[in-house]
């Protein structure tokens, strides 16, 4: 696809969407760090027995069973820093896979529409459309194969720590490090969760904007070519999906957003009889 239109500048998209997602968790995962520490700090009388209370607190399931280090506390701290990236790059990573699909997408649209316009009648021309459709389609449904697995877990995990941060807002925060970190925490699994339905979701779109500029088609125009097109594209559906339980549109939005209350309703009815 050389021949298509560069419509916009594709990797200064992708470099400002995963820097901005990543270096917002950084700042979360420092922020909620900071607040334990600063909790320890205002407990103990010095700071190695402050750190040994960070880290046993932090990560009693593994001190329970062998002895306190220091040294094995702050590897450990570090491992649970790389996991925390971890989660955020695998959000990024579906909203950058998203942005390249619908990338192609919007090119081969973008060439559809300048032909309908023109009411171009070439068999030839519609026949490397379909030709480049075909291609296009079928890497989406490739990555889609391989990225399901994944979408799913990340919508899953996302939705886990939504009603977990809602539950946890129920009690009384004094602290206001503790007050930052929940609604920046809060605020950017809504952001992972919303820039995943918009980005995924653009594949989704871009198909729809094929099919919409396939219907405009003139009869002067129409011919065996753009017949097999429009079959092409009708029948089977674009879009990122999650084990094909769902398919990421920007809909989906809504959608989790009445989950979401139904769920944190059931929690604050516990949450009374606590």
């Amino acid at each position: 696809m050389k021949n298509y239109e560069i419509i916009e500048n594709l990797k200064l998209k992708i470099a400002c969407l995963a820097s901005s997602i990543m270096f917002i968790a950084g700042v979360e995962h420092g922020l909620v760090n900071a607040y334990k520490l600063k909790d320890c700090f205002d407990k103990e009388p010095t700071a190695r027995e402050a750190f040994q209370t960070f880290f046993t607190y932090a990560y009693e399931h593994i001190f329970h069973v062998i002895g306190y280090s220091f040294w094995l506390g702050s590897l450990i701290q570090f491992l649970n820093l790389q996991r925390t990236f971890y989660w955020s790059y695998t959000d990024v990573f579906i909203m950058l896979m998203g942005s390249v699909l619908t990338y192609r997408l919007k090119q081969l649209s973008q060439k559809i529409k300048e032909t309908t316009k023109v009411r171009v009648n070439d068999m030839v021309v519609w026949k490397t459309l379909r030709k480049d459709y075909i291609r296009i389609s079928e890497l989406c449904f490739v990555v889609n194969e391989k990225l399901s697995g994944i979408i799913i877990c990340c919508f899953l995990m996302d939705l886990y720590f939504v009603l977990i941060q809602l539950y946890g807002s129920l009690r009384n925060m004094e602290s206001v490090i503790e007050k930052v970190y929940f609604f920046l925490s809060f605020g950017l699994v809504l952001l992972r969760i919303f820039c995943m339905c918009i980005f995924g979701g653009a594949v989704y779109e871009e198909w729809k904007n094929i099919k919409f500029h396939l219907s405009t088609v003139d009869a002067t125009a129409y011919n065996a070519e753009v017949e097999r097109l429009m079959t092409h594209v009708t029948t089977c559906e674009l879009s990122l999906s999650g084990k094909n339980f769902f398919s990421i549109y920007r809909g989906l939005m809504l959608q989790m957003a009445g989950a979401i209350v139904t769920y944190e309703l059931v929690l604050i009815q516990f949450y009374k009889r606590r």
